[in-house]
């Protein structure tokens, strides 16, 4: 198994690169500084685990080019659901943040004995060498004002446009992220199945408790009701029953 290191302090990749390498089924270790090294290196080898420091330049404020070389490597192929674990000093408003959108794959510096990174990379090894591979939550990246957003698919109910805003129902929170469209939002999702009841507006088929179509209303597991609209209604039937046979 190839695994590659994202991490801009020398003493912080020698340490990780030590305990990567200790684990059962890894066979080579690239380590990185740079975004652009990383990524040619990933292009010219197949990678079969990523361990990325988010805050890759600490002077720079407002710093997520962790996230943003994840977000990169997604657009390939090859990468689309390899496993990413993030190695970060996570503090004050980032931490909420990350906690916020349920960024939660990722493990604190400092790194101590190294007994935890090294059980979550001989877990996603293990799976993959047993032919299986990790379970995947599908998640959007999104940037706003600097900050660097994971939105995952399975803890969002709906999403929808509202006087130019993008409003992002999730299970226990809610984000909003002007000047962006639920449209193209939608067009980042590739795994997790959205019906439209009315425009503007994308539920989560997994999260429809039912259907009322004599008064058009769909009822959300969060007792959210949302309408249906007529120029909307057949189309969306149609999706609704398909999805629920399936």
């Amino acid at each position: 198994m190839n695994v590659l290191i994202l991490e801009d302090k020398k003493n912080n990749r020698e340490a990780l690169q030590k305990i990567v390498s200790s684990c059962t089924g890894v066979e080579c270790v690239y380590t990185y500084e740079k975004s652009e090294d990383a990524l040619k290196s990933a292009m010219d080898k197949h990678m079969d685990l990523f361990l990325l420091d988010i805050i890759l330049e600490p002077g720079s404020g407002n710093d997520n080019s962790g996230i943003l070389f994840a977000e990169s490597i997604r657009k390939y192929d090859e990468y689309k659901l390899t496993p990413i674990i993030f190695i970060t000093v996570l503090m004050g408003l980032e931490r909420e943040l990350l906690k916020r959108v349920h960024c939660y794959d990722y493990i604190e510096k400092p790194i101590g004995d190294g007994r935890l990174v090294r059980e979550h990379i001989e877990e996603v090894l293990g799976a993959i060498s047993a032919g299986k591979k990790p379970n995947s939550r599908e998640y959007v990246p999104l940037h706003y004002d600097g900050i660097g957003y994971m939105v995952f698919m399975d803890e969002v109910v709906f999403f929808e446009n509202k006087a130019g805003t993008l409003y992002i129902h999730l299970v226990d929170d809610e984000i909003h992220i002007p000047n962006y469209s639920a449209k193209k939002f939608n067009s980042m999702i590739h795994q997790t199945r959205f019906l439209t009841p009315v425009y503007g507006t994308y539920v989560n088929a997994d999260f429809i408790a039912s259907v009322d179509f004599r008064n058009k209303e769909v009822y959300m597991k969060d007792d959210s009701v949302i309408p249906i609209g007529g120029r909307k209604f057949k189309k969306f039937k149609e999706e609704y029953l398909g999805t629920a046979k399936s």
